[in-house]
């Protein structure tokens, strides 16, 4: 029913299945939308996530309705909408040809390949991946 826009920081998204099983499903940066189903839909979602903080996080929350009246008002709104979603679909498509048809090995460095290009910070040593994850 809201919306969310982290403008600083990293996030990981995940879905606990009724196994009790969790998954990440994304891991999202700054400029990332989150929580836009409900609006594209019109309906509350039957997909419950979590959001964990990698980092400290600075986020801009709005409901959900009040997001469809900006569009409605600016269709720049809209478009910027669209841009976030697009980058969280390349996201999603290079996360599933990372993680598919491969060995293990080929597999995990495709995967530090993307996080070195989403959340690494270069310095003289190398390219650092400031997350905890496992």
């Amino acid at each position: 029913e809201r919306v969310y826009l982290i403008r600083r920081g990293a996030v990981r998204l995940s879905r606990v299945y009724e196994s009790g099983e969790e998954i990440t499903v994304a891991l999202l940066r700054e400029n990332s939308l989150f929580g836009v189903l409900s609006l594209l839909t019109g309906h509350r979602s039957d997909r419950f996530y979590h959001s964990i903080a990698f980092t400290r996080v600075e986020m801009i929350t709005a409901p959900a309705n009040s997001v469809l009246r900006a569009i409605e008002e600016d269709a720049s709104v809209g478009l910027l909408l669209l841009q976030g979603l697009s980058s969280r679909i390349l996201q999603t498509e290079t996360m599933i040809e990372t993680l598919t048809h491969r060995d293990m090995s080929s597999r995990l460095v495709s995967f530090l390949m993307v996080l070195c290009r989403d959340f690494g910070v270069a310095s003289e040593k190398g390219i650092t991946i400031d997350l905890r994850l496992s």
